[in-house]
C-alpha cells in the first residue's frame, strides 16, 4: 500500500518498529513469531488512522517498557508471545487430531493486544471467535455505553479481522457476570481455550475456576493459559482470607508465613498454590524471558521479582450437549472465609 501522507504519518514506521521488536527477549525465544508479528504491525500501520496507531505506539506507561521507551504494542507483544506461541502449537495439534474449530476467551483483555495478534497469527480455519472479556469495554447492547474508558474503535471501526474479535463487558470478579459468561460463551458446542495475561491478585484464581468448572461440566473447555501479575492484596492477609478453587484450599496468611515457605518468596508460594488449584492431568508452570527489571509502578505494594511466569493446562475435548454446564455454579466465590466478607 502507498505510504500515508506526511501530515498523517508517525515516526514509528514499520522499519523502526521492527528494530524495536528485534530488541525484545521474544526475538530470541520466538524469532519466527516476531518476524510474523513485524509483518502484522506493518499491516496495522497502513490499516489504522494516525489517531488509532498513536495509541498502539505510545510509550509503555510502566516498568521496563517505559524506561526503555518501547511502544506499548511492542511491550505487550513480548509479554503475550509465550501465549501466542502455545496457541499456535495447540491449534495445529487440534487440526491434525480432527478437533472442531475453537473459541478463545481472553480474560481481562484490557486494550486487546493479545487477541488482536492472535486474530492475525492463528489460522482462521481453526478458530471461530476470539472474545475480549473485560469490565472496561462499553456494553454493546446499551446505546451510549462508555464502559471503563477504552473505546472499541480499533476493534470494530476499521475493517474486519481475520478471526472475528468480539468485546464483552464482563467484570470477572462479579459472580453473576461469570455465570452469564459461562452460559452464553463457554457452553457453546465447540472447544474453548481460556487465556489471560497480567491477571492481578485473585483474577488468576477466577481464570482457573472457569477452566475447572468448564472442564468438569462437559462444556468443551480444552485449554488454559495465563500469566499472573501479582499477589492478592495485603489486606487479604490482614482479613484472614481463605481461598478455595477446585480441590485446593489455602490462606492469604500462608503466602507470607516465613517459617513455612522453605526458602520461597511470597510470589513463588502463590505460584505453587495456583498450580495445585488446576484440576487437569496435563498442567505446567514455565518461566519465560521478560524485558528485565521489576514493574513496580503498577503494583507498588505487591513487589516481586518474577512477572514472567506462565501456567498451561490442557484436556481432551468433551462437550455434553444440552447438559453441558449443568450442576455447576460458575460464579461461586474464590474467597470462602475471612473477616468482613460482606
Amino acid at each position: 500500500p502507498p505510504p500515508p501522507p506526511l501530515e498523517a504519518s508517525s515516526r514509528w514506521t514499520p522499519d523502526r518498529i521492527r528494530v524495536a521488536m528485534a530488541s525484545i527477549p521474544a526475538a530470541t525465544a520466538y524469532p519466527d513469531l516476531v518476524r510474523r508479528a513485524g509483518d502484522v504491525l506493518e499491516k496495522w500501520y497502513y490499516r489504522f488512522p494516525l489517531n488509532v496507531w498513536s495509541r498502539f505506539v505510545k510509550f509503555a506507561d510502566s516498568g521496563t517498557g517505559r524506561h526503555k521507551q518501547l511502544p506499548k504494542v511492542v511491550k505487550e507483544f513480548n509479554e503475550s508471545a509465550p501465549i501466542l506461541a502455545r496457541l499456535m502449537e495447540w491449534t495445529d495439534q487440534a487440526e491434525r487430531a480432527g478437533v472442531p474449530r475453537c473459541d478463545i476467551v481472553d480474560l481481562c483483555s484490557g486494550f486487546g493486544f493479545l487477541a488482536m495478534f492472535a486474530s492475525e497469527l492463528l489460522p482462521a480455519e481453526r478458530v471461530q471467535n476470539i472474545y475480549l472479556v473485560d469490565r472496561v469495554w462499553p456494553n454493546r447492547n446499551v446505546p451510549g455505553s462508555k464502559g471503563g474508558g477504552i473505546t472499541t474503535a480499533h476493534i470494530y471501526d476499521h475493517g474486519e479481522w481475520p478471526i472475528p474479535l468480539l468485546t464483552l463487558q464482563v467484570d470477572v470478579k462479579k459472580s453473576r457476570e461469570m455465570r452469564d459468561l459461562a452460559k452464553h460463551i463457554v457452553r457453546d458446542p465447540r472447544p474453548t481455550i481460556i487465556c489471560g495475561v497480567h491477571l492481578c491478585g485473585t483474577l488468576s484464581l477466577r481464570a482457573i475456576q472457569l477452566f475447572n468448572d468448564g472442564l468438569s461440566s462437559g462444556c468443551g473447555v480444552t485449554g488454559l493459559i495465563f500469566a499472573p501479575c501479582c499477589l492478592p492484596r495485603k489486606q487479604h492477609r490482614d482479613r484472614k482470607f481463605v481461598y478455595e478453587v477446585g480441590a485446593h484450599r489455602f490462606t492469604a496468611q500462608e503466602l507470607h508465613d516465613h517459617k513455612a515457605k522453605n526458602g520461597l518468596n511470597a510470589y513463588e508460594v502463590y505460584q505453587e498454590h495456583l498450580l495445585l488449584c488446576i484440576d487437569a492431568p496435563e498442567k505446567a508452570r514455565e518461566e519465560m524471558g521478560a524485558l528485565g527489571g521489576d514493574d513496580y509502578e503498577r503494583h507498588k505494594d505487591q513487589r516481586n521479582k518474577d512477572k514472567n511466569v506462565f501456567f498451561f493446562a490442557r484436556a481432551p475435548y468433551r462437550h455434553d450437549g444440552s447438559t453441558a454446564g449443568l450442576g455447576v455454579d460458575f460464579g461461586k466465590p474464590v474467597v470462602i472465609d475471612g473477616l468482613r466478607l460482606n
